[in-house]
């Protein structure tokens, strides 16, 4: 049998240390986060996350869920609430620690000073979709781990090998071809040939693009052809292109 005792104060200590998680700092330094939504929690379980536990609402239905094995915390509305950042709250979440699944080191992305959340939860998403099994990010891109990046990324996060690394000494040491986007001095994608062996695509910041001591590691920059008047697309939308181009 479940213990249905419920937690009902926000300051109870493990809620108040779970609270912590919000903040990028608390997430780095125990190596936890926390995962909402029922579609997360069963990719963790599914993907062999390491699941310290499962908070639930007190009325939650997970009669469904293979939550076999896992330590279960029910909560009242408010302290889920206190625990959520949506305004409405699934009533389910995971506390996690990583666990990189193996990669083989074919296909790679490197993300150098992303910033926007939901382009880096796109990113990882499309990585996923298209057989690029690991995603390197330079220590100055957004935090993985964030709600709205696991939001985003639809729980590809658990699927793909993820990375934190300086990005020109990542891009220097790749045993392979490296691929940098760049507005000037680029070949077109239609030029570009896809390359034998392992390859790594690099995508940089949505103002300033990729640095130049990243560029300087790469073997070829690449552009987009556009044929309309914008001068430039979103680094979620380029990176579908160009992974799509290049897929696994």
């Amino acid at each position: 049998m479940v213990d249905r005792e419920i937690i009902t104060s926000k300051e109870n200590r493990k809620v108040r240390d779970m609270r912590k998680l919000h903040k990028k700092k608390y997430r780095s330094r125990t190596g936890r986060f926390l995962a909402e939504g029922e579609h997360l929690v069963e990719e963790a379980v599914k993907h062999s996350q390491t699941i310290h536990s499962v908070i639930l609402h007190e009325d939650y239905d997970y009669a469904h869920l293979d939550l076999k094995g896992i330590g279960l915390l029910f909560v009242s509305g408010e302290v889920m609430r206190s625990l959520s950042p949506l305004e409405t709250p699934p009533g389910i979440i995971a506390l996690l620690s990583y666990v990189p699944p193996e990669s083989s080191g074919q296909r790679v992305l490197l993300l150098d000073n992303i910033q926007d959340p939901g382009n880096l939860g796109t990113l990882i998403r499309t990585a996923d979709a298209f057989g690029f099994d690991r995603v390197v990010l330079s220590p100055d891109t957004a935090d993985p781990f964030s709600e709205k990046v696991l939001r985003s990324a639809q729980g590809s996060t658990f699927h793909v090998r993820i990375d934190i690394r300086e990005a020109a000494p990542a891009a220097k040491e790749f045993a392979g071809t490296v691929l940098a986007t760049a507005l000037n001095d680029a070949e077109s994608l239609e030029d570009i040939g896809t390359p034998a062996g392992p390859l790594m695509l690099i995508l940089g910041n949505e103002g300033s693009g990729v640095g130049s001591d990243v560029l300087a590691a790469a073997d070829k920059r690449v552009r987009i052809g556009m044929s309309g008047e914008s001068e430039s697309l979103n680094v979620g939308i380029a990176g579908g292109i160009l992974m799509h181009h290049f897929q696994a």
